[in-house]
């Protein structure tokens, strides 16, 4: 008995994969330099609220994210340069982590 029910599913999932396909892996989305290009305006005006990031089966484009906090940091050590040219003494307070 146990020997036809194991012959009987390794038949039906012969079978079902031949009907129904092993599944269809999507090709990887073509960048889309627009968005960029809007995230990092919206990072350099100071509009935070208008960051988009297209959406996938997972969450959102990494490649997006990665570019957004890189801009992000970015602009935080030109910043931080800026301030200690002004002011040395700022300039290393704001470079000094602070403990919460």
């Amino acid at each position: 008995m146990i020997i036809v029910l194991a012959a009987l599913i390794v038949i039906f999932t012969w079978v079902f994969a031949k009907l129904f396909g092993r599944g269809e892996q999507t090709p990887p989305m073509a960048p889309n330099d627009e968005i960029v290009e809007h995230n990092r305006q919206a990072v350099g005006d100071g509009l935070i609220d208008d960051i988009m990031f297209e959406t996938v089966l997972r969450g959102y484009r990494q490649d997006q994210v990665d570019d957004v906090i890189a801009h992000l940091k970015w602009q935080v050590d030109s910043l931080t340069s800026r301030l200690a040219e002004v002011d040395p003494v700022a300039g290393l307070r704001a470079e000094t982590p602070k403990n919460s």
